[in-house]
């Protein structure tokens, strides 16, 4: 299976609970991109409109390789002609408070599912019929892991540890594919004069990593301190990866517990990660109690005795992982935190549906597949995708 081949293959719209006011400070728009990430488009928008982007909040990231329509406000009314090729914006409303993903209650789905074989193929139909009726596992996919694309460990791990230099090392000086050629450069750059503030700080373009490396400059080795000055965006998303990946790896236990068990039939579906399993069915019983299930998003102070379905495979993922609980704190910074929060772990689309299959136009001898539904705040299509076509025994 092929994803994304074009943005048009991946469309999505949020459904948001946001009623203007007739007050408020904040300006609300809606954006419609393609091609860029939300953080880039409101960059772009931020920088056109002569405002710091801490001035602008959106109310989700949506995929880079998509088309997207979602809600962002504004601290101050932004001019019309900011829109180009990439963006279009549309004021819609004023808020007395910035927007965030409170403002969200679900996700409009439409993707195209391309490069199918014979195999793929014949197994959509009968897939959709048990998605729709089973669900699949709630995991987070590989776009909530982009900032470990560079394989080297997760930034907020060497926070937990205390390795800030590492943290920081991993955060300015790993180049990674998708970045743009100036963040490249700048990356390359660092990595291969690390520890020579000044030298990187009179090559380095300008940039906001160059603003962090000025300020080594004049102070060397205060490494937790330079983290905390990175964007709140971009540190939040750093910690959310390792979190999500500690959820992950927790609901991961739990299924291949169950199939130990002989409770339950999985298969191993690989992404950027690794393997993880899905189910096909569940009894009567299964499917009452995933429902209802919910595992944590660790921080420091969540009670994991109060999930005790959770409890033995998130202590298990832990020590896996050569941490305490109790590390979570981040001692040694005071702006970057775990937050404690829950998660469903059974995912259920609703108003799914699945058009009739095609000749793929742009793989020739494949085939092609229209699916489209709704999803709650913060699960992931491609989750569903990638369940669509999952093939009896095969990885």
């Amino acid at each position: 299976m092929k994803l994304r081949q074009v943005p048009s293959d991946f469309i999505v719209e949020e459904v948001s609970n946001f009623t203007p006011e007739a007050e408020g400070r904040h300006f609300v728009y809606r954006l419609e991109k393609r091609s860029l990430s939300t953080m880039e488009a409101l960059e772009i928008i931020a920088r056109r409109a002569g405002l710091r982007p801490k001035q602008l909040s959106a109310s989700g990231l949506k995929d880079k390789h998509a088309e997207a329509t979602q809600l962002f406000s504004s601290e101050k009314p932004l001019p019309a002609e900011i829109s180009d090729e990439r963006f279009s914006l549309a004021f819609v409303g004023k808020s007395s408070r910035p927007l965030t993903a409170a403002f969200i209650d679900e996700n409009r789905f439409k993707l195209v599912l391309r490069g199918l074989d014979e195999w793929e193929r014949d197994a959509v139909p009968v897939n959709a019929d048990e998605l729709a009726r089973f669900g699949v596992p709630n995991y987070y996919d590989n776009q909530r892991f982009g900032s470990n694309m560079h394989g080297e460990g997760f930034i907020a791990k060497a926070l937990i540890l205390g390795r800030f230099e590492e943290a920081l090392r991993l955060h300015l000086a790993v180049p990674h594919r998708k970045q743009s050629l100036r963040d490249k450069q700048n990356r390359r750059l660092a990595k291969e004069l690390w520890g020579q503030w000044e030298a990187i700080h009179r090559r380095m373009k300008r940039s906001p990593e160059a603003a962090l490396i000025e300020f080594l400059v004049k102070h060397p080795t205060s490494f937790a301190e330079c983290f905390e000055r990175i964007t709140p965006p971009l540190r939040i998303m750093y910690v959310a990866a390792y979190q999500s990946f500690l959820f992950n790896e927790s609901l991961r236990r739990f299924l291949e517990g169950q199939r130990e068990s002989g409770e339950l039939d999985l298969v191993q579906v690989q992404n950027r990660g690794g393997f993880i399993p899905m189910h096909r069915r569940l009894n009567d019983d299964q499917l009452s109690a995933w429902r209802a299930a919910q595992f944590p998003l660790l921080g420091p102070r969540t009670d994991i005795q109060a999930t005790p379905l959770a409890a033995p495979h998130v202590r298990a993922t832990l020590e896996a992982e050569g941490i305490t609980q109790d590390m979570l704190e981040l001692k040694g910074l005071e702006r970057t935190r775990f937050k404690g929060a829950m998660r469903a772990i059974l995912l259920m689309p609703r108003d799914l549906h699945v058009g009739p299959v095609h000749d793929d136009d742009l793989n020739p001898g494949r085939w092609k597949v229209e699916t489209s539904y709704t999803l709650p705040r913060g699960s992931f299509a491609t989750i569903v995708a990638r369940r669509l076509v999952l093939l009896p025994g095969r990885r």
